[in-house]
């Protein structure tokens, strides 16, 4: 079976302003074959694109672009900056318009979109666009009672997301297998392919390499650079994992993981696409897809007499690295206000050997983002995230509450993937205010 062409799409939201860090490209390229990049929303560029776009050309990656559709701005001027930032340089893959807001201005409905897109076909010629959108949302607000209005929409190849299945659910006007790319999951290895978000969206082509290297005129992709899998341990991200007799969704489920299982990995595929594995807790073996497996690092080795010194972590995402500098090989991640013990420091202070009280994960972070408990009171909280911003729930289950805390009443539920928007956080940026695209507030 020809392998799946695979590539991530990211944005800002990959990138902890926090940190000097930025995007590894280069890392990126070794495990994907296609990159998606925001460009912007209303009438704002994404702080990242212009840096990303040129990184990823730099890295040998073919990209394509993305405008999240903000109905609170026109379309036509959402266009034309959109087309602006690019600065003449499209990319290899096509434009894709993103249908999924609902701010519901003045600017809402499938008319507008088309606006949009005539707009954009004006200032860019040839260059292919596409659409990208969810099924629920297309037959919510699509003209799916005028045949010939939704017939315009078919010129446009489709991007679809739907999380969770063996295949995407594509709505009308594009037939069941008339998708161009598929978003199957939010829960990919960020750190795998160069960012620092521990989970990152992941999408498939639908074609073999043959077939990508025709359509966007660009080389054949190379097979990824597969995982060794001796003696690792791994961890799931997805809320549950089928594992299979084979290396392949083609092979009979046997049973499935649940996040947060550890598991070891015995042998990989060609392409490391999927991994043979054993659950530690009872000893389940088969074939996991490996884009749903995070690798654990091994048991560290007793670690020198330590400093006495603790520290807490001041940034969003801090990458653990096996030596003290940015060239050494991340093998981990601590979060904000994760302690940590200091075990030693580099020459001129600038890096620090760590230990993670709480798991034990040991290796050199940046000095510059930690900060001494006992001489330093705890950072300043975030600023309120900018009207608009958009969060992903990655629990399976989320309660919504009447205040910032588990004392406060339960108003209801967020479910998996579930899109909420921010309105709010409270002072030490541990909870945000959130609404629901059905009204749903706390």
């Amino acid at each position: 079976m020809a392998r799946q062409i695979i590539g991530p799409d990211v944005s800002f939201y990959q990138d902890d302003p926090g940190t000097i860090q930025e995007i590894n490209f280069e890392r990126m390229d070794d495990a994907a074959d296609f990159v998606i990049i925001r460009a912007g929303q209303n009438l704002w560029a994404d702080s990242d694109f212009k840096n990303n776009w040129r990184r990823a050309k730099e890295a040998g990656l073919p990209r394509g672009s993305y405008w999240f559709y903000d109905s609170r701005a026109d379309p036509r001027q959402q266009a034309e900056l959109w087309v602006n930032l690019l600065s003449g340089d499209l990319g290899e893959l096509p434009l894709f318009l993103d249908l999924e807001e609902a701010y519901r201005g003045t600017y809402t409905g499938w008319t507008h979109w088309k606006t949009c897109l005539e707009r954009l076909k004006a200032l860019v010629g040839s260059k292919e666009i596409a659409i990208y959108t969810a099924y629920h949302y297309w037959n919510s607000n699509a003209p799916l009672s005028q045949p010939t209005e939704l017939e315009y929409f078919h010129r446009y190849p489709l991007w679809i997301a739907n999380y969770g299945v063996s295949q995407p659910l594509v709505p009308k006007p594009w037939s069941a297998n008339e998708w161009l790319f598929w978003q199957f999951t939010a829960s990919g290895d960020g750190p795998a392919y160069g960012v620092e978000s521990l989970e990152i969206d992941l999408n498939y082509f639908n074609g073999d390499a043959q077939a990508f290297a025709q359509r966007f005129n660009v080389p054949v992709p190379g097979d990824p650079i597969p995982p060794d899998p001796a003696g690792n341990r791994y961890r799931v991200t997805a809320g549950t994992l089928n594992v299979r007799e084979g290396p392949g969704t083609s092979y009979k489920a046997i049973g499935f993981f649940q996040r947060n299982d550890v598991v070891e990995a015995l042998e990989s595929n060609a392409d490391g696409s999927w991994l043979r594995v054993r659950r530690i807790s009872d000893g389940l073996t088969g074939w996991a897809s490996s884009t749903y497996l995070v690798r654990i690092t091994a048991p560290p080795p007793p670690p020198p007499p330590p400093t006495g010194d603790r520290y807490r972590v001041n940034a969003g995402s801090l990458y653990v690295r096996e030596g003290p500098g940015t060239n050494f090989k991340a093998i981990g991640s601590l979060v904000r206000n994760d302690i940590v013990e200091a075990l030693e420091f580099s020459a001129d202070g600038s890096w620090t050997r760590i230990r993670r009280l709480s798991d034990g994960l040991t290796g050199w972070s940046s000095s510059t983002y930690l900060v001494k408990i006992d001489t330093t009171p705890p950072p300043p909280p975030p600023p309120p995230p900018p009207p608009g911003d958009k969060y992903r729930v990655t629990a399976s289950r989320l309660h919504v509450r009447a205040g910032p805390g588990t004392e406060f009443a339960s108003l209801g539920f967020l479910e998996f993937n579930e899109v909420v928007t921010g309105i709010g956080i409270n002072t030490d940026g541990t909870w945000r205010q959130v609404r629901r695209s059905d009204g749903l507030t706390g």
